[in-house]
């Protein structure tokens, strides 16, 4: 702390307690001066912290990005969320539109300083936020935004599935109806005709039932209430027991169907979730390999896991359509697979069933045929 030197200031205090009791104005030194407005100042922002300091909790408190926009469109305090928004991690002393690049937050902004309470949605990059703009008695501006971007792909996600669901339930249903009634129409009369139109009905029946058996069977993982039981597996016996239920449909297309995992092969599974992940697979290897062909069931040690692998020798999958496969409802080629008999949910249910056992899923494609692999903790 710098000294003040002794000879002005007492005299300046003399002078001062003259003036107050009613004695001519005090003429003070230069350095008295400077001293008095430092003071003033020191105060001024001492009482300014404090009136800031349960703002700053406030805002601080808030989960969302929050900030307090001043009378002259500046913000005043922001929280460590909305502070990231801004491109110097700063966001003090900048106005809403440097910080988001918004011209529809800055416009609502400066509607909300005149008093109008505003409430908008806006995209910074790929996020999505609701903002809200609430006018302060003092003159300022409450600045809230949410971040919604998980909502909204939520919500995009739902909408896609009821389109996708409808659009798949539509064709079997639609089948049925026509058949049923061309045979209403006078159809039974006609044996050979009468059972063409039976074999319709059923087929698409049996396509509905499976339909319905995927979305329940998906439904179930997403919502936890397909128990998971990990335990040390050997992979060989429910790698045969899968083979075996799909052996028919190889059979019908006079395909081999190999079995090349090691006896004692352990994984951390669950028995009946990769099972159903092995039938999955096979079955799809199956209905998209050309009649004569071959699907191979391996697995292999790495490290401190076990890679399961489904691998067949079709016509392979086009690398775009890659990332996309574990999708609900998504096909590479929705004729064929339609034609094949699948619901476009068999690969979204292996996803998930082995998510739930701590695994990782993945394919490998091209014109030799096409490897779907999995990935689980070793037992």
């Amino acid at each position: 702390m710098a000294l003040i030197g002794r000879d002005p200031v007492p005299a300046a205090i003399r002078a001062l307690q003259a003036e107050l009791e009613g004695g001519p104005r005090a003429e003070l030194p230069s350095q008295v001066e400077t001293l008095g407005a430092m003071l003033l100042e020191r105060e001024a922002r001492a009482l300014a912290a404090e009136r800031e300091q349960p703002e700053r909790e406030l805002v601080a408190a808030i989960p969302d990005a929050c900030a307090l926009v001043a009378r002259d469109g500046r913000i005043r305090l922001a929280n460590t969320a909305f502070d990231r928004l801004a491109a110097g991690g700063r966001a003090a002393g900048l106005t809403p539109l440097e910080v988001t690049r918004s011209a529809d937050l800055s416009d609502a902004a400066k509607r909300a300083l005149e008093g109008t309470r505003r409430k908008l949605e806006i995209h910074l990059g790929r996020q999505a936020f609701v903002a809200h703009l609430a006018p302060l008695v003092r003159g300022e501006v409450l600045l809230v935004l949410r971040d919604v971007t998980e909502a909204r792909r939520a919500e995009a996600a739902r909408r896609d599935f009821v389109a996708n669901a409808s659009h798949e339930l539509r064709t079997p249903v639609t089948a049925i109806a026509g058949a049923a009634e061309t045979l209403l129409a006078g159809a039974l009369a006609d044996p050979a005709k009468g059972r063409e139109f039976v074999d319709i009905v059923a087929r698409h029946a049996a396509r509905l039932g499976q339909l319905t058996r995927d979305l329940l069977d998906l439904s179930r993982i997403e919502t936890g209430q397909w128990p998971i039981a990990l335990e040390r597996l050997e992979v060989l016996p429910l790698a045969r027991r899968a083979l075996d239920l799909c052996a028919r449909a190889a059979q019908a297309k006079r395909m081999e169907l190999r079995c090349e995992v090691p006896e004692g092969m352990a994984a951390r599974a669950d028995a009946r979730a990769l099972e159903q992940v092995l039938v999955n697979l096979l079955d799809n290897a199956v209905k998209h390999t050309p009649e004569g062909g071959k699907v191979t069931v391996s697995s292999a040690r790495e490290d401190d896991r076990v890679v399961v692998s489904v691998a067949d020798t079709g016509l392979g999958i086009e690398r775009h359509h890659l990332p996309r496969l574990f999708e609900r409802f998504y096909r590479a080629d929705p004729g064929r697979s339609r034609e094949a008999g699948g619901t476009g949910l068999g690969l979204a249910i292996v996803k998930h069933l082995v998510q739930a056992q701590a695994g990782e899923v993945g394919v490998e494609s091209g014109p030799g045929g096409s490897r779907f692999w999995v990935r689980l903790p070793a037992g």
